[in-house]
């Protein structure tokens, strides 16, 4: 079980998301799972992810929506499926400062 689940809904991001996923893949703490629900997209946003998925299939758990549920329901449906003990917040334009997970986790454990 991965102490960190990074939730993320994301739609028709395909601009943004590579770098907010890069700055995932960047952290100094690497226990994680990465949870991302794709919403339905209509660019090649679920293509970036399964590209992401593929190539990192033990970090990632791809969802996609066949209709648009929203942000709300997409990340429910993330909530639903992570086994973290703890959650993280991400949107797909979102960057993190590399050590973001380390100091977040460090924070709630001390």
């Amino acid at each position: 079980m991965p102490k960190v689940s990074i939730i993320m809904g994301a739609y028709n991001c395909e601009a943004t998301l590579e770098n907010s996923i890069n700055s995932i893949l960047n952290q100094t703490f690497n226990d994680w799972e990465f949870v991302i629900c794709d919403d339905a997209s209509d660019d090649s946003t679920l293509s970036i992810l399964e590209s992401y998925k593929n190539k990192y299939p033990k970090k990632f758990v791809l969802l996609h929506n066949d209709k648009n549920l929203m942000l709300a329901g997409s990340l429910n449906r993330c909530l639903s499926v992570a086994k973290g003990e703890y959650i993280a917040r991400m949107d797909a334009d979102d960057i993190s400062a590399p050590d973001r997970l380390e100091k977040q986790v460090d924070y709630l454990e001390h």
